[in-house]
């Protein structure tokens, strides 16, 4: 950064860091009463937003790693929660839809959930809050197409 030395862009990262896990902390124990966690409901939530996804779509839009997914992907189905089905042109691949009971479970969620979210932007004015979202919005672009990986 053009004004900052590297120690103080650090700081930041190092915020982001402790936001992201403090929420995630919290979001775990806001799903307990559900009998959820939060790697399902990254899938529940994901699958609202756009269904049906592939399983590799479904990756890159919950960031799970395989292993977490596919087991993650199996107790949502036993939940029938989800459906799985095996594509016809690429037997590997799967596609994975939201269920009326998973969209209904996540509606039951979402409030707990969202709530801790609530707690940490209370006080922060929606013109900020708007630019932060452009900001993150923006880092998440970089961090995409970055070459670093």
């Amino acid at each position: 950064m053009k004004n900052k030395n590297y120690l103080e862009e650090v700081g930041t990262a190092f915020y982001l860091r402790q936001i992201s896990e403090r929420l995630g902390q919290s979001l775990m124990h806001a799903l307990k009463p559900f009998d959820e966690n939060p790697s399902g409901y990254r899938v529940l939530l994901a699958l609202s937003r756009k269904s049906p996804l592939t399983t590799q779509e479904l990756r890159g839009e919950t960031m799970l790693i395989p292993s977490t997914l596919s087991r993650t992907l199996e107790k949502l189905k036993l939940k029938e929660h989800v459906t799985i089905r095996t594509l016809e042109a690429d037997a590997r691949a799967q596609e994975i839809d939201l269920t009326d009971k998973g969209r209904e479970h996540l509606m039951q969620v979402f409030p707990a959930a969202a709530s801790q979210f609530q707690w940490a932007i209370r006080d922060i004015p929606d013109e900020d809050l708007e630019i932060l979202e452009r900001i993150l919005l923006k880092m998440l672009e970089n961090i995409i197409c970055s070459p670093i990986k």
